[in-house]
């Protein structure tokens, strides 16, 4: 097994191009170190000259199996000694693709959408393969600063836009503390129509969304619920200052 980092691995690397910005290697070393060892399952939309799928084989040296997907006919002929990669080529976000892509691997402990960067598009591959995300695992979207950009959709302040999704999501971390005065199928109004909700926001398998420049990392729940704070936890026995908390020990 390779004791490389991810951007070991990616600056070292030869045979087929990869390309990344610098700020996401480090990163992507410390977000995959818990994955290192096992035995996952990985899909990254959009891969171009294949470089990336030959870092996560190295990376991931005990993964069950790496997918592949492009919308470019030419990435027919990538090839691979490593039989768990698999390359399939078409759009990601239509039915036949998907059956292409599920029918391999039904499930995945990391998705990677690094395709069109186009708002529409990394908002459908979001809602298409955030349920295949097993709990726990990850989606990514990378090159996310593409949704600031009016050309590929985006814009900095076009309520429609793929980042004013994602940021709507934080706000469902949290619906425990404001679902009783605004019904979820209200809130997202901009996107979804009345008892169009897709079932995994309502049902609570967001757990997390983290920031950062040109990546967005959204976490699935180990379980599917809207109460996350989980219990109030006081210990100790001296309280001077105030005695009110020794009423929530358990």
């Amino acid at each position: 097994m390779s004791h490389l980092t991810i951007e070991q691995i990616h600056k070292q690397k030869t045979g087929k191009v990869s390309d990344k910005w610098s700020s996401y290697l480090p990163f992507y070393d410390a977000l995959f170190e818990k994955y290192r060892t096992q035995k996952l399952n990985l899909l990254e939309i959009g891969v171009q000259n294949g470089g990336s799928l030959e870092t996560w084989k190295t990376f991931f040296a005990d993964a069950n199996v790496l997918i592949g997907c492009d919308i470019d006919e030419r990435c027919a002929n990538l090839r691979y000694e490593d039989p768990r990669v698999h390359v399939i080529v078409g759009d990601a976000n239509q039915p036949e693709t998907h059956d292409r892509i599920t029918a391999i691997c039904k499930d995945f402990d990391i998705v990677i959408d690094d395709g069109s960067h186009l708002s529409n598009d990394i908002l459908n591959s979001f809602l298409i393969y955030f349920p295949l995300v097993k709990p726990g695992g990850l989606f990514i979207v990378e090159d996310a600063h593409t949704l600031y950009l009016n050309d590929w959709g985006g814009g900095v302040l076009n309520e429609f836009s793929a980042y004013n999704f994602f940021k709507k999501l934080v706000d469902v971390i949290s619906i425990q503390f404001w679902g009783n005065e605004l019904p979820l199928d209200v809130y997202f109004r901009t996107f979804f129509g009345l008892g169009q909700m897709p079932a995994f926001i309502k049902e609570g398998w967001i757990e997390s969304i983290e920031f950062r420049n040109s990546i967005i990392v959204i976490r699935k729940s180990a379980t599917a619920t809207h109460e996350k704070l989980g219990d109030r936890i006081v210990s100790g026995t001296d309280a001077i200052v105030n005695s009110d908390i020794l009423q929530f020990r358990q």
